[in-house]
């Protein structure tokens, strides 16, 4: 799609109909965080095995990640939506019905895998509904979206387990997921009728069939790309604590470590989504209006998620000023929107037609440190804290969180480097990391 072209007639009403499968698959990723501690009761389980619940889902999103940005390129955002509703309304039946750790494993691992083609369908969407130089603000816009469902599974979702249980909230979440598919096979379209199926404007280029890359070749050339891989460790590191506190430990460290009530601790998990929400249309206009910020925010918002756990680890948690507690919380909930300059980064270094690939691969970063972070958290509080039951036992585990952070950080400085490099010495050579000059 050209960079100047108009937004298509219908666009938003697609992207408003799409998004609606992201609002519950954000629900649904981030509804044990405040169901956690019911659910050690209800399975008889300690803090590490509840870290397995949350580690297998993020992890079957991690690992389909590109599985699924080549499918939403080769079947289409439709299906794949439609699919991942029905997907995530099963597991969620599943969970509700689940009594014992291994049938809740089972209902957890179908939301993972609706939840894993979701949002690479939105955006694959919106790669053929708009023009590229909005990119950048719909990724943040989707962030917004999804914080609405976040913003359900905090103290509405705690009201409804307080009240109704935990089989009729679960269930009739499940009922409202298999609802909002009904839309998406009836009325969603992949493309508009004067785009091809390529997803590539034809007064632009022309690709003959022959010329079209097979999977592997797609993936290979979308990982030949610094620009993709600056992408993946800017979302490791900013998505990734936000994923981490959002899905599971926020709760426990807030109710546990800083002894906040219930309903305390929800409205605080609140605040992270707040945060996201307010930041998402601001961080997105100035990445889509001026592209020269997307570094600097990136780094600036890595900086201030990374330097308050720091801070928070050097007072020692279970004594933490409010203000600092509040840093945590506005600055984790910056990451998602801060992260939309990670896919722009990768779409801008990849053909049209390999968006979805190079959008998978970038998406694997986030979640790939939630996996890592989540277990890590689960087993030092099963050996040395307590299960989690003192408040300091929370100091080393969460030390987890700056840590990616950095790392993170690290890897987004060392591919800016080789992309940069790369703008200079010319062209890709495919058969290597290396750039050749033209000629």
């Amino acid at each position: 799609m050209s960079e100047a072209g108009p937004t298509r007639r219908g666009a938003w009403a697609m992207w408003g109909l799409a998004t609606s499968v992201s609002v519950t698959a954000v629900f649904h990723r981030n509804a044990l965080a405040v169901a956690s501690l019911l659910a050690e009761r209800r399975f008889h389980v300690g803090s590490s095995a509840l870290a397995g619940l949350v580690a297998l889902q993020l992890g079957i999103y991690a690992v389909m990640q590109v599985p699924s940005g080549l499918m939403a390129d080769r079947f289409g955002p439709r299906h794949m939506l439609g699919t991942a509703a029905l997907l995530m309304g099963g597991g969620e039946l599943v969970f509700a019905a689940a009594h014992g750790i291994a049938l809740g494993l089972v209902g957890r691992g179908l939301v993972g895998l609706g939840d894993a083609v979701t949002f690479l369908s939105v955006m694959r969407l919106v790669q053929n509904w708009f023009p590229a130089r909005r990119y950048s603000l719909l990724a943040a816009l989707a962030a917004l979206t999804g914080g609405a469902g976040q913003l359900v599974s905090t103290l509405p979702l705690h009201l409804g387990l307080e009240h109704l249980g935990w089989e009729a909230t679960f269930s009739a979440t499940a009922l409202v997921t298999f609802a909002v598919a009904v839309p998406m096979w009836l009325l969603v379209r992949d493309r508009p009728p004067d785009l091809p199926a390529d997803g590539i404007e034809r007064s632009e280029v022309s690709l003959s069939v022959s010329d079209r890359s097979t999977a592997r070749q797609a993936l290979g050339e979308v990982t030949r790309r610094p620009g993709t891989w600056q992408g993946m460790c800017a979302h490791f590191g900013l998505a990734g604590a936000y994923v981490v506190f959002t899905a599971l430990w926020g709760y426990p460290f807030l109710v546990r470590a800083e002894h906040y009530s219930s309903a305390r601790a929800s409205d605080a998990l609140g605040l992270v989504v707040v945060s996201s929400i307010g930041a998402s249309p601001l961080l997105g206009l100035l990445m889509s209006r001026v592209p020269a910020s997307r570094v600097p925010v990136v780094y600036a918002v890595g900086g201030a998620i990374g330097g308050s756990w720091v801070g928070a680890l050097v007072t020692g948690t279970g004594h933490l000023p409010g203000w600092l507690v509040v840093t945590i919380l506005i600055s984790t909930g910056l990451g998602p929107p801060a992260s939309a300059a990670a896919f722009d980064l990768a779409r801008e270094a990849n053909r049209p037609q390999h968006g979805g690939a190079a959008t998978g691969v970038v998406n694997i970063g986030g979640f790939t440190a939630a996996v890592l972070s989540d277990i890590a958290i689960g087993l030092l509080l099963a050996i040395v804290g307590h299960g989690g039951h003192r408040p300091s036992a929370f100091e080393w585990p969460m030390a987890s969180v700056p840590t990616m952070v950095a790392v993170g950080m690290a890897g987004f400085w060392w591919f800016d480097r080789l992309r940069h490099a790369s703008l200079t010495t010319g062209p890709l050579d495919h058969g290597s990391w290396n750039r050749v000059a033209p000629g």
